[in-house]
């Protein structure tokens, strides 16, 4: 009857259908099926007596008649095709809290008209079976049962503290015949009324006590019996009769003779006041949430209980129909319920005997009970439903104390506030409200800023002479690079908009003329951080920036431009990844910087500064082959034998790693005074990536037969030569070592 949140339970093998009938196991199928019987027939009264307290008391055989119903056909259905063999379900405390709400509204009103209120309460409770079953069977066939997995557990707390609250004074309504509230006290209070419902509270206080101590199965059914045996023994003992009984309100009865069912005839539907059911519309929704929470819930509770898996979406369909089942049948909602399914899975039950015998008592009882339930004492009922309602507040309010953070146990507080006071669906409304602003609070607090970077510490991968190098080593600072990530929105845009606000005044290390901000990591924006990238491009455009966005979805580059962020203007500009970003920023970075700072662009130059002399140049150019290829000229293929490598004297080349599927991804690009190709001719591999030019490019081409051959010929020219590797190799890895360092710091 209660549920927690849970994870889900490692995939175990279902049995068959025909297992656990045999021998012992049918033995215990059967044993757990009566005892299992017993308490929900029981329960099934006790949640009858509360929704039908009050001046509603009349109408109690006709609701024990309905709620016995709905635990025959929903406990029938569901152990037939629930995905845990031994499953029990019935109608359940949750929801009959809610019913019991709509009942004494409804008849409240009803009854002031001078009307009949039953025949609209019985319509409220087959609605909301109805109502909740097509619910159920849509979630189960769109494969949503793992939805409960995103409430907030504070949410869901207050809901159960709320029931909680409300089944421990609904308890003292079914044993004092009054409707609990604050106008109610001094009837309460009186010595005649103080003796049917101190009892109760008694009773019910000593179950939670010794139940939350000790926790053997057959400990509740025990100490119900032993409570019923007690009342009678006071009873006979204080010379009273059970005539006095009866008079005095003690016992649900006198019940009239014969069936419980069906509750109306199909004559009284015309009595219904549909316009009191739509006044309700909103507990009705009330019933069917809190109905969809507690069957998934109960599911991933008894998983842990049980240590088997559930098939979340099976246990919705089958529930689903159910309950339609039940609407049709004058029956309440109902869904699994975890108490009675773990007390079978605890008895040994394997089979779905349990579950049918149960819902075969609940039927025997519904047609041939009804004197039997006249002489059931009410502060029995009532301490079950103070056990009940206290065991949902000591879970939600004392021990989530030592579970939850200061803030999440308020939100608990709050809702059961709410609830108690004012109603069920305002404490949900408030509950949701409440439970988003905390998030929006908690989640802006996360940085959306994953990493942030210069130029001059994160290169694209274009590979360039020295001299450039060295230009964007100097004016990289140029460049603030931020990668973003998570969902962007209202709070979390903002401190990006003042993040950047902030580098772009401060100047410090430098100027800042260019911002790249990488979506890779970024899962969606809504639509109040669309103005915040509004305001960032207005804020780049005032100050002479320009604004690139990388690597950005489909959709949110869509958000944006019906948002007015791009607008035609010529300070933002996109880019299919961050390398081609940062290429683009370099290219501009290095046309801008002064004559003195540009580099040589010719490759003697830069042969020049590794073997001294014009004199050794000319002897190494001697082994070197020139290339003169057209743009789109592949110089290698991945997978290729390496037999040479290649200088670039003019234009540029990138290398191309090829996937699966005919995607490719690029690498590097290189210009002129790099070299390509080197790693696979040093090793002796294949080809790793396929090389291609740019654009016409002048090459010299370096083989291994040459390589050799100057090893023999010139040994100082190879070593020098070999240095100039060793060094530009190194100067790779720094390059990558300082871009890793700064993207992981």
């Amino acid at each position: 009857m209660e549920g927690q949140q849970s994870p889900p339970i490692p995939s175990t093998p279902a049995p068959s259908v025909g297992r656990g009938l045999r021998g012992s196991r049918l033995l215990s199928g059967l044993f757990a099926g009566a005892m299992s019987g017993t308490l929900v027939a029981t329960f099934s009264i006790t949640l009858a007596a509360l929704i039908f307290s009050g001046n509603l008391t009349k109408y109690l055989p006709a609701g024990i008649g309905m709620a016995l119903a709905g635990s025959a056909i929903i406990g029938a259905i569901v152990a037939i095709g629930s995905s845990f063999r031994p499953v029990i379900a019935a109608p359940q405390e949750n929801t009959a809290v809610v019913l019991a709400l709509v009942a004494s509204a409804i008849g409240s009103h009803i009854t002031a008209k001078g009307g009949d209120p039953f025949p609209t309460i019985v319509a409220v409770c087959s609605l909301s079976a109805l109502v909740t079953g097509g619910l159920f069977l849509i979630l189960g066939g769109l494969r949503l049962g793992t939805l409960v997995r995103f409430i907030p557990y504070p949410v869901v707390g207050g809901f159960l503290a709320g029931t909680g609250w409300l089944l421990l004074t609904g308890s003292i309504s079914v044993m004092a015949g009054t409707e609990f509230s604050l106008a109610s006290m001094p009837l309460l209070l009186r010595a005649e009324a103080i003796v049917n419902w101190v009892p109760g509270l008694t009773l019910g206080a000593f179950l939670t006590i010794l139940l939350r101590r000790y926790h053997h199965f057959m400990l509740l059914p025990g100490l119900l019996v032993f409570a019923v045996a007690m009342f009678y023994g006071v009873l006979y003992a204080a010379g009273g009769t059970v005539s006095e009984a009866l008079d005095r309100g003690m016992l649900l009865g006198p019940f009239p003779s014969g069936a419980l069912w069906p509750p109306m005839a199909p004559s009284d539907a015309l009595r219904i006041d549909w316009a009191e059911i739509g006044a309700n519309s909103g507990n009705l929704l009330a019933i069917t949430m809190l109905a969809t929470i507690s069957i998934l819930l109960n599911a991933s509770g008894l998983e842990i209980a049980t240590e088997r898996e559930i098939d979340l979406d099976r246990e919705l369909r089958a529930t689903g129909i159910a309950n339609l089942a039940a609407g049709l049948g004058f029956g309440m909602v109902g869904y699994l319920s975890l108490s009675e399914s773990t007390l079978n899975h605890k008895a040994g039950a394997e089979s779905r005997v349990a579950g049918i015998l149960s819902a075969c008592i609940c039927a025997a009882a519904l047609f041939f009970g009804a004197s039997v339930f006249s002489y059931f004492p009410k502060p029995v009922l009532g301490g079950l439903l103070v056990f009940l309602g206290s065991g949902f507040l000591l879970e939600t309010i004392y021990d989530s104390w030592f579970r939850l953070p200061r803030v999440e146990y308020g939100l608990v507080v709050i809702i059961l506030v709410v609830i108690a006071w004012i109603g069920f669906l305002p404490g949900i409304g408030v509950g949701i409200v409440v439970s988003s602003v905390l998030f929006a609070v908690n989640y802006s607090r996360i940085d959306v800023i994953k990493r942030a970077a210069v130029g001059s510490d994160v290169r694209s991968n274009v590979e360039r002479g020295a001299g450039d190098e060295l230009t964007l080593e100097e004016r990289g600072k140029e460049l603030y690079i931020l990668q973003l990530q998570g969902y962007i929105f209202f709070g979390t845009s903002y401190s990006l908009l003042k993040r950047v606000h902030h580098r772009i005044l401060s100047d410090d290390p430098g100027p800042t003329r260019y911002v790249l901000l990488d979506f890779r990591h970024v899962d969606g924006i809504d639509s109040s951080a669309v103005l915040s990238f509004v305001r960032l491009r207005k804020l780049a455009e005032s100050n002479g920036i320009t604004l690139g966005l990388t690597d950005l979805p489909s959709a949110v580059r869509k958000q944006l431009e019906r948002g007015g962020f791009a607008d035609g203007s010529k300070r933002v500009r996109f880019f299919p990844d961050l390398d081609h970003g940062l290429e683009w920023c370099e290219n501009l970075i290095l046309r801008a910087a002064p004559p003195s700072m540009l580099p040589p662009t010719k490759l003697v130059d830069e042969l020049e500064s590794v073997f001294r002399t014009r004199e050794f140049v000319s002897g190494f150019l001697q082994y070197l082959e020139r290339v003169e290829a057209p743009a789109g000229y592949q110089i290698y293929r991945q997978g290729d034998v390496s037999k040479d490598l290649y200088l670039i004297e003019s234009g540029e080349l990138t290398a191309w790693l090829e996937l699966d599927g005919g995607r490719t991804k690029r690498l590097r690009t290189m210009g002129p005074g790099t070299v390509v190709g080197e790693s696979g001719l040093y090793l002796g591999t294949r080809r790793s990536a396929t090389v291609v030019t740019l654009c016409p490019t002048v090459l010299y081409r370096l083989s291994l037969d040459s390589l050799e051959r100057m090893t023999r010929e010139a040994p100082h020219l190879a070593a020098s030569f070999h240095q100039f590797v060793v060094c530009l190799l190194a100067e790779r890895m720094v390059l990558a070592t300082g871009a890793s360092k700064t993207l992981f710091n």
